[in-house]
């Protein structure tokens, strides 16, 4: 019985192709006897069906099976298949490393202060008193006041004034102003002051939106106008009128010396009909400038004759003025100044001096950064108390008076009760650095 089924298990395993993978074979079993013991099975090999249907061996004739006896123990026989390994989908791969990749969150924690209220303002409709203390804001001392009106004999003092404020002596407003302040010393208000501040002395915004009229005027920024005898500002968009001006910027200003940090001082030089040489100061701002020039003409004419030994024409000149300046497109401009000169009739010492007028009607062209081409026409208006009286003793001068300027072209010559009137057109042309 043992020998059939072992010969029915090898018919099998021929009959069945060989797989990628095959399972361990357990041993056969043993046939009785000791010569069957001591052979060992050998493993099962996969074979093409024609070759194991050779190999195959005759089943055996069927004799009495003797008593069973315990097999040798035997090594379990396995079957070695080696396939070839492919690499791993991208995916799966990808699953795996997610699988197995710690990921490290960082916490930010952020501490909040929690927000404080802003202090209430105490309202105080009027306000009136000798100095804060003794006031009807001195009620509410170390309090925010917030005053509508406020009156004091010697100095007022709030947080905000929405009307007006004012003292004999100063007004102080420590945070916003609207409306009117007035005093005789100081007016000072250090958040946006929105009206005008009014005094002899001294006037002071943090921001101003309206008016400073006083002897000293400052604001870090101005949106408005600045009149006094020094004004001080930051940004200045708005005008500046006054002897002295200095702003870090400014729109316009007109002073005896305004001065705006960012445009500086520009330096010229110039010829005209009134001078041949003319050099001179620019202080711009934004769209006004003022200047001083000083020229000189050594040159006279005499009877159709030029000449340095000539003194008719001779001159020297000294004047300044104020213009606008209006800039076009791509470096061009346009200036527009008026001005008044001191000239000299003459060279010589002890010469008589009289009055001019200039207005002058510029096209320039900022070829650099600090270097500009000008030139235009101008209109001449020259005043003294000389007549037109002529002499034969003179060649045809004026008995008294100051001779015309330079190149010596009159068109106008009008007399007034003593006061003689020239007017003749002109020219310019110059360089400014």
């Amino acid at each position: 019985m043992n020998t059939a089924c072992a010969g029915l298990t090898a018919i099998a395993a021929l009959s069945i192709p060989s797989l990628a993978y095959a399972e361990p074979v357990a041993p056969a079993p043993v046939a009785d006897g000791p010569q069957a013991a001591a052979e060992p099975v050998a493993p099962a090999v996969a074979a093409s069906p024609p070759a194991a249907a050779a190999a195959a061996p005759a089943p055996a004739p069927a004799t009495a099976a003797p008593a069973p006896t315990q097999p040798a123990a035997a090594e379990p026989t396995w079957t070695e298949v080696v396939a070839a390994s492919k690499p791993a989908p991208a995916a799966e791969v990808a699953s795996s490393t997610a699988a197995v990749t710690t990921t490290t969150t960082t916490t930010t924690t952020t501490t909040t202060k929690p927000v404080v209220a802003p202090e209430p303002y105490r309202h105080v409709g009027f306000d009136i008193g000798l100095w804060p203390g003794l006031s009807i804001n001195g009620r509410h001392r170390g309090k925010k006041v917030h005053n509508t009106f406020s009156l004091g004999f010697v100095w007022t003092r709030a947080a905000k004034v929405d009307g007006a404020a004012i003292a004999m002596g100063a007004t102080v407003v420590d945070e916003d102003m609207q409306g009117v302040a007035a005093s005789l010393g100081a007016n000072i208000t250090r958040g946006v002051m929105r009206g005008v501040q009014s005094t002899h002395g001294y006037n002071y915004a943090g921001e101003l939106r309206g008016v400073q009229l006083g002897g000293i005027n400052r604001a870090l920024s101005v949106r408005g106008m600045q009149i006094g005898l020094i004004n001080i500002g930051g940004r200045v968009r708005g005008t500046q009128i006054g002897l002295i001006n200095w702003a870090k910027d400014a729109d316009t200003s007109f002073a005896l010396l305004p001065i705006s940090a960012k445009h500086g001082i520009r330096f010229e030089v110039a010829s005209s009909d009134t001078a041949l040489v003319e050099v001179g100061l620019r202080l711009p701002a934004r769209y006004t400038y003022a200047f001083v020039s000083a020229g000189l003409h050594p040159f006279g004419t005499e009877r159709g004759h030029t000449g340095t030994n000539l003194e008719r024409g001779k001159a020297w000149e000294l004047g300044g003025g104020f213009g606008g300046h209006i800039p076009i497109d791509k470096g061009v401009f346009i200036d527009i100044d008026l001005s008044s000169w001191l000239v000299s009739s003459g060279l010589r010492a002890g010469a008589p001096i009289g009055a001019m007028q200039k207005a002058r009607l510029m096209v320039g062209w900022q070829a650099a950064p600090h270097l500009a081409i000008f030139g235009g026409p101008t209109l001449n208006v020259l005043v003294d108390g000389g007549t037109d009286r002529v002499s034969p003793l003179t060649g045809g001068r004026s008995l008294r008076g100051v001779d015309r300027p330079g190149y010596g072209w009159v068109t106008y010559r009008q007399s007034f009760d003593g006061v003689r009137v020239r007017m003749w057109p002109g020219f310019v042309a110059g360089l400014r650095f």
